[in-house]
């Protein structure tokens, strides 16, 4: 028996396969939003010309016409290594990750008005996993924070020479982190501290567009910050036995509540044509991460006596900016080359720098392959961030880290 599956069809089993995708791999938030724009360093604002557009610009969907689904997965591989001051060394859990995108668009058989829909994951913090008996142990073992963002937008093309647009989206999040205490005083071996949470908040975006003539365009999005109140379990086991009657066993658990504040996002930048199979664009990118201050964890059940109460996690981060630069060559009808380079400000200050988070300034290179044919469309990409060396000496762990980062996917496209 054959079955015949219609457009509609494929629609659907992408939103699946992207949903299952995420819930098994969503602890790998990437900077990375769709195949074409990742092979061009993400200098995408004042090109958004194709359904990711949805988070880069939407005002870019008025440029498209029918319906488009683009969809894809960016494999993400790397490692840090941490040195303390006496030279002994650690590093990172090699680790592989594969957060997914999702984008539909369609101009509803309108001139001058488009609709999207965008599902991706708009921050990469933290992801790092080290040793239970390492050098970082008791900082951190396993830092894992990841998003995901549904977000639907309209865009609205008045004149030939404008095109803005705006949304709202729901920022889903989820946190990981464990460490080891040590006992050593209480003549036990190491105990293990770990927390779970997950939570989500609204926001919205816009974006404009501006045609001045057929070899420029400016390009300017933003994305509001959103505060995401988290349920929290947190968990306590191989306890010593001097502190067992205060917890009633060797493992203790509570449930607890936190929020964290994710940051505004601000793009702008331009587009360059000299020929119509040459495109140049340039772009700048602020972030408020000063919003990210700290994360205060109210638990539910307290007991003092056995070193357990409210905390707080101090991040101190900074606003930041990114400089991205990206370049596109058409060969022939059906074949581009890509290829550009960002400059990555961190906002991780050196006081609260630890193997959690080791963030650094980074140099992002980035190389693509695009190729299409009738409604098909296929983006290959590949990026490569060399991180700074970084040196700290603040109380929470001495030492310097060093970090590389691959990033690899593909994104296909449909027209409908």
């Amino acid at each position: 028996m054959r079955i015949k599956l219609r457009r509609r069809h494929y629609v659907f089993l992408a939103v699946l396969c992207l949903i299952l995708s995420f819930k098994k791999n969503s602890q790998a938030g990437a900077l990375i939003h769709g195949g074409k724009a990742a092979g061009m360093a993400a200098a995408f604002v004042a090109i958004a010309d194709d359904p990711s557009a949805v988070v880069h610009n939407p005002a870019g969907l008025t440029t498209l016409r029918g319906t488009n689904i683009y969809w894809g997965v960016t494999t993400v591989m790397g490692s840090t290594e941490f040195k303390n001051p006496a030279g002994e060394t650690e590093e990172s859990d090699f680790q592989v990750f594969f957060p997914p995108h999702l984008y539909i668009s369609s101009d509803m058989r309108q001139k001058k008005i488009a609709v999207g829909f965008g599902i991706y994951s708009p921050f990469g913090i933290g992801g790092r996993e080290w040793s239970d008996e390492g050098l970082t142990r008791y900082v951190s073992t396993k830092n894992l924070i990841s998003t995901l963002a549904a977000n639907p937008v309209l865009a609205y093309r008045p004149f030939s020479w404008l095109s803005v647009a705006a949304g709202f989206f729901y920022l889903y999040s989820s946190t990981e982190s464990a460490r080891m205490i040590d006992q050593s005083v209480l003549g036990a071996g190491d105990g293990r501290f770990s927390l779970e949470g997950d939570g989500g908040g609204y926001g919205y975006n816009f974006g404009v567009l501006l045609f001045p003539g057929r070899r420029f365009s400016f390009g300017l999005a933003y994305r509001s910050g959103v505060e995401v109140d988290q349920d929290v379990g947190l968990r306590i086991t191989n306890l010593a036995p001097f502190l067992q009657p205060f917890t009633g066993g060797s493992a203790f658990r509570t449930d607890a509540k936190t929020s964290l504040d994710f940051p505004p996002v601000l793009n702008f930048g331009m587009a360059y044509r000299p020929t119509k199979s040459l495109t140049f664009g340039l772009e700048f990118e602020w972030t408020g991460w000063s919003s990210f201050d700290k994360m205060d964890v109210d638990l539910r059940e307290e007991i003092p006596k056995a070193g357990v109460s409210d905390f707080s996690v101090d991040f101190g981060y900074k606003d930041t900016w990114i400089v991205k630069m990206g370049v596109e060559l058409a060969i022939k009808d059906n074949y581009y080359l890509r290829g550009g380079y960002a400059y990555v400000n961190s906002p991780a200050p050196v006081y609260t720098l630890n193997p959690g988070n080791p963030d650094a300034d980074q140099h992002s290179f980035s190389i693509g392959f695009g190729y299409r044919k009738r409604d098909l469309v296929l983006d290959f990409f590949y990026v490569a961030d060399f991180f700074k060396e970084r040196t700290t000496d603040n109380p929470i762990l001495p030492g310097t880290y060093r970090g590389l980062a691959h990033f690899a996917g593909l994104s296909v496209g449909y027209h409908f």
